[in-house]
């Protein structure tokens, strides 16, 4: 005997399903309340201006428009007075956003305060100093303001140059923007101004350093990996607080490499074990949110060679056939987007050539597949042709990276058979088992996750992801790996496995107008 539960009106309403039937009764933990906050604050319902506020921001409108019209009249005019100085500070008052009023002020600047060789480098710097002062008070109204982010930015570079003109050691100006963008991104950890902001200025702190070693004579690589390092623990705090500050993530991504470089994997193998680690305390706790997911899918990324994975030859077409030459054409597909395709050699009847090009066939800076031409071959001289690619690692992905599986190609005009091989001397197997163990251990920990709690849509797609490379990478039959890493079968009945296993999920999800298709109650209900 079965019973089944009496759906209530909000069940019906709702188009709950199975085991999302009385949702609301359930406990609301961390990640379920975030969705309804913004930026970690709570949303506010939209207030509808009443007649009075319109009319008073009517007003406000005309008045900012006139000052613009004002302003712009005296710029063209190239009137550089410190009546427009003022009148450009209060104009950016009213409208932070207004991209010619701060113009207009850089101009003035520039000619009142930084160009005139009489007043003293100090007053010079107190100018720069209350100017970001006061940028600080309308950025904490308006703390997403392209115009005011970009010239907080100027004004820091005028100030380090007047820094270093006055011989000072250590920038004040640089170490109190450092410790505001803290203090920003404490009020919203997710403000993306303020994130490429803190971005520019570790560059323009990093340029700072090298050129004052540079002139000092000294070695700037213990200065400059602390600063990383600096930058390094501060993504860690961040992200031991909240696991889904994608930002941090981010941020965290692009530090690394220069920390713990790797001429394999851009960044070394113990920094990639503990990034995995710290990632799977951020699965076990926020499984449903994406930040971690993307970090998880650029890390594996890392490990991944570039590598054949088609080849198509075209031997024997006449390009000229009033002189009987020949040319030749290889279509190389590669398992990742590549800047370069190098090749160590080419033979032609086992003498080297240099009548080649080789060309990109997608259009773009990376391609993944490219076209290899050799033309002008006379018939009586095509026998047979052999070429390395790939090797030495030549070829430059979109991360820089240049891990590489090397391949020989063979034709010869008797067999008609291409051959392909891997240079045993040049293929790494320390570099296959690593990949091996961390595919192995990524594979064990989601499929754990999975079976701990469901409907967690991002653990079966990454996992499906990972048994998809497993096919690729060591499946390959171009690379001859005698003892298959799993086989292409049981690869692809668990993918079909996983597919289906996520659709299932979607089906007992509170449909959305984008995926309500997916759903198994009927529109009508």
């Amino acid at each position: 005997v079965f019973f089944f539960k009496q759906k209530t009106a909000y069940e019906i309403a709702q188009r709950l399903v199975g085991s999302e039937m009385c949702i609301r009764d359930r406990y609301m933990g961390l990640s379920q309340l975030r969705k309804r906050m913004y930026h970690g604050r709570k949303k506010q319902p939209r207030v509808i201006p009443t007649e009075e506020q319109k009319k008073a921001n009517a007003e406000m409108l005309e008045k900012i428009v006139k000052i613009n019209k004002e302003l712009m009249q005296r710029r063209i005019a190239k009137q550089y007075t410190v009546e427009n100085l003022e009148l450009t500070e209060k104009a950016g008052a009213l409208c932070s956003d207004g991209y010619t009023i701060w113009n207009y002020r850089r101009e003035l600047i520039e000619e009142l305060i930084i160009k005139p060789e009489g007043k003293p480098k100090p007053e010079k710097l107190t100018f720069i100093q209350l100017e970001l002062k006061n940028l600080l008070k309308l950025l904490m109204k308006n703390p997403k303001s392209y115009t005011l982010w970009f010239h907080r930015g100027w004004c820091i570079g005028q100030g380090l140059l007047l820094e270093n003109d006055m011989g000072k050691k250590d920038s004040d100006v640089l170490t109190n923007e450092i410790e505001l963008c803290k203090k920003m991104l404490v009020q919203d950890e997710r403000n993306f101004h303020c994130w490429n902001y803190k971005s520019s200025l570790l560059s323009v702190e990093l340029e700072n350093v090298k050129k004052k070693c540079e002139e000092k004579k000294e070695a700037s690589e213990d200065i400059i990996k602390s600063i990383y390092l600096r930058e390094y623990d501060y993504t860690t705090t961040l992200i031991s607080k909240n696991f889904s500050n994608y930002s941090a993530w981010f941020y965290r991504a692009k530090i690394l490499p220069h920390l713990f470089p790797d001429p394999v994997y851009l960044i070394n193998r113990e920094t990639l074990k503990k990034e995995l680690q710290t990632l799977k305390q951020a699965f076990y706790t926020e499984p449903k949110d994406q930040s971690c997911w993307n970090h998880h899918r650029w890390l594996i990324s890392l490990l991944l060679p570039v590598q054949i994975v088609s080849v198509q030859i075209n031997v024997g077409s006449v390009s000229d056939p009033f002189s009987g030459r020949l040319s030749f054409v290889a279509y190389i597909g590669l398992s990742q987007k590549v800047k370069n395709l190098g090749f160590a050699r080419f033979l032609i009847n086992n003498a080297k050539t240099d009548r080649i090009s080789v060309l990109p066939v997608e259009q773009g800076v990376h391609s993944d597949r490219w076209k290899i031409v050799c033309n002008g071959l006379k018939v009586t001289e095509l026998n047979e042709f052999s070429f390395e690619i790939l090797k030495d690692a030549k070829a430059t992905t979109i991360e820089g990276k240049q891990h590489t599986r090397p391949i020989l190609l063979q034709w010869k005009k008797t067999e008609n058979i291409l051959k392909l091989q891997t240079p045993a001397k040049s293929l790494d197997t320390s570099l296959d088992t690593f990949l091996k163990g961390i595919l192995d251990q990524e594979i064990a920990a989601f499929q754990e996750l999975i079976d701990v709690e469901d409907g967690l849509v991002y653990a079966i797609e990454r996992l499906c992801e990972l048994y998809s490379l497993k096919r690729e990478y060591f499946g390959n039959p171009y690379y001859g790996f005698k003892a298959p890493y799993l086989h292409a079968s049981e690869l692809d009945i668990k993918y079909t496995q996983l597919q289906d296993y996520k659709k299932s999920c979607l089906l007992y999800t509170s449909p959305s107008p984008r995926d309500a298709t997916l759903s198994r109650m009927p529109s009508s209900a």
